[in-house]
């Protein structure tokens, strides 16, 4: 009999070193990544998506990475769909896939499948798109603080859904994410890189700094002028509108991304914690030991 399809996926919070270590397993391993970030699929947000480099990528071919457009916008079971073409062919031709992202949620959608929402009425859908950002996280709060403590609070749509959820049917929007595995075809191996949070903090404080050395600035300069929903609620990227709109200092825009990043990888780590069947590699042991761990 021969041996399993295996997905390898290489999860973790942001700045957590993701990128240099699947890229190392891949070639290892004589194979090809597909990503399940959510934001490095837009081919105009680059700098302050932290894509993998034309170098990185000229290494290991990568899909999903600058394959779409901000004008049309995926959700986690498009991307879901789209992410599965690519390693169904793979598959064709590997034996191993690499996976790797900072989205726990577009991952889960492709490994595991999503769950099936309920209709919501439009008069609800209405009410909460009249409702300020800030009456959206607090309600949050009340009805769901499971959910609470791994959406974006700064992503509006995700807050509107999980309210509408909760209105439409009293319960959380947690309630339908508790789903059976679907049956897979393949095998998987989830794997998360751990880090101290300090020295996590550490690093992603210094990625930002890289960013903007690199042009993050100019880059949401040029996006700010797209006036798009999808920029507005990506960390990197909307607290330098409230700077060019002059609504803060250039110092307090770096601090709010330096924050906002933070407390992204803070709920990235929520989530993972509760993800299954995954294992943690600690940052502190060597790459060739991480990649005979990963690969036995």
């Amino acid at each position: 009999m021969s041996s399993p399809k295996t997905i390898l996926s290489i999860e973790g919070p942001t700045a957590s070193g993701k990128t240099a270590l699947s890229i190392e397993l891949a070639q290892t391993l004589g194979t090809e990544i597909v990503s399940t970030d959510s934001r490095q699929c837009y081919k105009e947000m680059e700098v302050g998506t932290a894509v993998p480099s034309l170098e990185e990528r000229a290494v290991v071919k990568h899909y999903m990475i600058h394959s779409h457009s901000i004008e049309q916008p995926l959700n986690a079971g498009t991307f879901s769909i789209e992410a599965k073409k690519h390693i169904d062919e793979l598959f064709k031709k590997n034996q191993v896939v690499v996976l790797v992202g900072g989205s726990p949620l577009y991952a889960e959608a492709l490994l595991f499948g999503l769950d099936e929402l309920p209709h919501i009425d439009k008069a609800i859908v209405e009410s909460t798109r009249n409702r300020t950002l800030e009456e959206l996280q607090q309600q949050l709060k009340a009805c769901d603080p499971q959910s609470y403590t791994t959406i974006d609070m700064m992503n509006r749509r995700r807050l509107e859904r999980a309210i509408q959820v909760y209105e439409q049917t009293g319960k959380p929007i947690s309630y339908y994410l508790n789903r059976p595995q679907k049956k897979l075809d393949f095998q998987i191996k989830r794997f998360r890189i751990d880090w101290e949070r300090e020295e996590l903090y550490d690093r992603i404080n210094k990625r930002v700094n890289l960013m903007i050395d690199h042009g993050l600035e100019q880059e949401a300069q040029r996006l700010w002028a797209e006036d798009n929903e999808l920029v507005k609620a990506t960390v990197g990227y909307y607290e330098w509108f409230n700077y060019f709109e002059k609504q803060c200092s250039r110092e307090e825009a770096i601090a709010a991304i330096k924050q906002h990043s933070r407390n992204f990888a803070k709920r990235q780590l929520t989530w993972y914690r509760k993800a299954r069947e995954m294992e943690v590699l600690s940052n502190r042991e060597p790459l060739s030991q991480l990649l005979e761990r990963i690969k036995g």
